[in-house]
C-alpha cells in the first residue's frame, strides 16, 4: 500500500486497501499520498448520505493547519457542452461539482450533528480530473474555477495545488482533529501522532537549516571568515559544523561564545571532542589561571571587559598559542580587543583561522559593535529557525526574511496583563494550554522576561500547576523562565514573551521573539503588542 511503502502524507484508515478502489480514485489517493507532506491525512471512501441516498466522497484532505477538502474523482475523458459533464462520451447523471458541493453539506451537517467545532477547519471543495491533461485558465464554466479542478498537471504538484484552495492557519489542536477524523470514518484508529503540527513544524526548519547551510559550511578554507546572519539564519549551527571540519582535520580548536547557556549548549553538542568550549572569559581564565590569575573581588562592567584580556597580553609568552582554529559564536557580544586578544592564541605555523558568526541587530552588550577587519563576509539571507507567523514579526522588528517553504506554525497572540498577578495567570493559561492541546512538553516551552524583577517576581510567585526555573535548574519537568539577554542564542518550541515596561526596548523584542519556533504569545500591557505589531489582546472581565 502507497501509505505504507513510501508516502509523505500519511493514509486513514491506515490498513485501507487502495486496490479495493476504481483505478482513478487510485490514483488520486497516491498522487496526495506521494505529493503532500507529511501534516496531510488521506481518508479514502468515506460514506455520507445525501438527499435521502447513500453516496460518498472520494477522498477527504486533511491538514490541521489548513483545513480539509473533500473531493470527487471523475476519471476517463471529460468534455463538457453546454453545461453538462460527459465522460468518454457518457453523460452523467450530475456535474460532480454538484455531486461533491452536496456532499460537502452534508458532511458539514454531520460534523455539526457530532458537535465537532468547524471553526478554523474551513471545508473546500474540489473535482480531480487524472486524465485531463490541464485546465483552461478560466476554468471548466461558473461552477468549476480553475482552482478546485485538479487535473493531471495539479495532481502532479498537488502541494501547489491545495495552496490554492486553501489558507495556512494556526494549528488545530489534536483533539479536535481526532474528533473530526472519528466523525469522518468511525473505522479509523488513531495513533496520537496526527495533528502535532508544532513539532512537526520544528523538524521541518532543522531540516530546512541543514539544506542551507550545506554550502556556506565550506567557507572555513578561507583563514578569516565571518558570516552575518539575523536571529534564525543557522548561525549557530553552521558555527558547530565549522568546529567539527577544523576537528577533523586535527586542528585545535576553541569554540567560544559570550554567555553561558549558549557554551552549555556547545559543549553538550561537542561532547567527547578535544576542542576547548566555553565563554569568552571561562576560556580566558582557564588560559590565565596557572599563571596566577583570579578573578577579583566585586568586579565592575569594565573589569569584565578589559581586565582578562590585559592579562592575556601580560602572560602571552607563558601561555603561547594554543590554537590553530578559533570559533566564535554570537560575535556581536565581543569587543574589537577580545578579537584581537584571541587571534593572539592562534599558532602561527597552523590554520590560523578566525572564524566568526554575528547578528550586529543582536549586539544588546556592545555598542556600536565593530567587526574584526579584514575578514572574508557572506551574509545569511533566511530566517530558518521560526515558523512563518512568527517569522513575519520577527522581521518588522529588524529580523531576516522568513523562509517561503516554513510553515505556518500558530499566530502570534497578544494577552493583557496590567499586573504581576495577570502575568502569572496568563503564564498559566498559556503554558496549559500548549501542554494540554498541543502536547509541547514543559522542557519546550520558555517564559523569557525583559527584565530581570519581572523575572524574579514570576519565580518567587510561582503560577499554580506551572513549575518554573532558571536556566541551571532546567529539567523535563519545569518550564525555563530567564532574562531575555541570559537566552540569546537558544530555541524553544514555545516562548512567552513578557514586558511590562509600557514601552519596549525593540531589539529585546526582537532576541526574545525569535528564540520561538512554533508558539509566540507576548503577554504584558497594549503598549508590547503595538511594538510588535499585532492585535491588542481584551483586558480580563474582572482584571483588577
Amino acid at each position: 500500500m502507497v501509505g505504507q511503502t513510501g508516502g509523505v502524507a500519511k493514509l486513514l484508515p491506515a490498513d485501507f486497501d487502495l486496490h479495493s478502489l476504481e483505478h482513478s480514485e487510485r490514483r488520486v489517493c497516491q498522487s496526495f499520498l506521494e505529493g503532500l507532506d507529511d501534516t496531510w491525512l488521506v481518508v479514502p471512501h468515506v460514506p455520507i448520505v445525501v438527499n435521502n441516498a447513500d453516496c460518498e466522497i472520494d477522498v477527504v484532505l486533511v491538514s490541521p493547519t489548513q483545513g480539509v477538502i473533500v473531493v470527487e474523482v471523475k476519471g476517463g475523458a471529460i468534455t463538457i457542452e453546454k453545461g453538462k459533464w460527459f465522460t468518454n462520451g457518457h453523460p452523467l447523471k450530475r456535474p460532480p461539482t454538484e455531486q461533491i458541493t452536496k456532499a460537502k453539506h452534508a458532511l458539514v451537517q454531520r460534523m455539526r450533528s457530532s458537535h465537532v467545532k468547524l471553526d478554523q477547519l474551513f471545508v473546500q471543495h474540489a473535482v480531480a480530473l487524472p486524465d485531463v491533461g490541464s485546465v483552461p485558465g478560466e476554468g471548466l464554466g461558473p461552477d468549476a474555477p480553475a482552482e478546485i479542478v485538479f487535473s493531471k498537471t495539479e495532481l502532479a504538484f498537488p502541494e501547489v495545488a491545495v495552496g490554492k484552495l486553501l489558507r495556512d492557519h494556526g494549528p488545530i489542536p489534536p483533539n479536535r482533529l481526532a474528533q473530526f477524523l472519528c466523525a469522518l470514518r468511525p473505522d479509523i484508529e488513531l495513533d496520537g501522532t496526527e495533528g502535532r503540527v508544532l513539532q512537526w513544524a520544528r523538524k521541518q526548519l532543522d531540516e530546512e537549516t541543514r539544506l542551507h547551510l550545506a554550502n556556506v559550511a565550506g567557507l572555513d578554507k578561507n583563514r578569516r571568515v565571518m558570516v552575518n546572519g539575523g536571529a534564525g539564519t543557522g548561525k549557530t549551527m553552521l558555527a558547530l559544523r565549522w568546529a567539527r571540519q577544523a576537528l577533523a582535520r586535527k586542528e585545535r580548536t576553541l569554540a567560544v561564545c559570550f554567555n553561558k547557556p549558549i557554551a552549555g549548549m556547545l559543549q553538550h553538542l561537542l561532547a567527547g571532542t578535544p576542542a576547548m568550549v566555553s565563554t569568552f572569559h571561562d576560556a580566558t581564565l582557564h588560559l590565565l589561571e596557572p599563571h596566577g590569575f583570579r578573578v577579583g573581588e566585586a568586579p565592575t562592567p569594565e573589569y569584565w571587559r578589559d581586565s582578562f584580556t590585559d592579562a592575556l597580553a601580560f602572560h602571552a609568552e607563558r601561555i603561547g598559542t594554543p590554537f590553530d582554529t578559533i570559533v566564535v559564536d554570537e560575535g556581536q557580544d565581543f569587543y574589537p580587543h577580545w578579537f584581537e586578544a584571541l587571534e593572539r592564541l592562534l599558532d602561527p605555523n597552523g590554520a590560523r583561522r578566525l572564524l566568526v558568526v554575528a547578528d550586529p541587530a543582536q549586539a544588546i552588550y556592545v555598542k556600536p559593535w565593530q567587526a574584526p577587519a579584514d575578514m572574508v563576509e557572506l551574509p545569511l539571507v533566511y530566517n530558518l529557525r521560526n515558523c512563518l507567523a512568527i517569522a513575519r514579526l520577527v522581521e518588522k522588528l529588524g529580523g531576516p526574511a522568513p523562509l517561503p517553504s516554513a510553515p505556518y506554525g500558530e499566530a502570534v497572540h497578544h494577552l493583557y496583563a496590567g499586573g504581576q498577578k495577570e502575568v502569572r495567570k496568563r503564564v498559566r493559561d498559556v503554558v496549559e494550554r500548549l501542554t494540554t492541546d498541543y502536547g509541547v512538553p514543559f522542557s519546550q516551552i520558555a517564559v523569557l522576561t525583559t527584565r530581570t524583577d519581572t523575572r524574579d517576581a514570576l519565580l518567587d510567585g510561582q503560577p499554580d500547576g506551572c513549575p518554573l526555573v532558571r536556566w541551571e535548574q532546567r529539567s523535563e519537568d519545569a518550564v525555563l523562565c530567564e532574562t531575555v539577554q541570559r537566552t540569546k542564542g537558544i530555541e524553544r518550541t514555545a516562548i512567552v514573551l513578557v514586558d511590562m515596561s509600557g514601552d519596549p526596548d525593540r531589539t529585546l523584542l526582537y532576541v526574545g521573539a525569535s528564540r520561538a519556533v512554533a508558539s509566540l504569545t507576548l503577554v504584558g500591557p497594549p503598549g508590547l503588542a503595538h511594538a510588535a505589531g499585532v492585535a491588542p489582546g481584551a483586558r480580563a472581565m474582572g482584571a483588577g
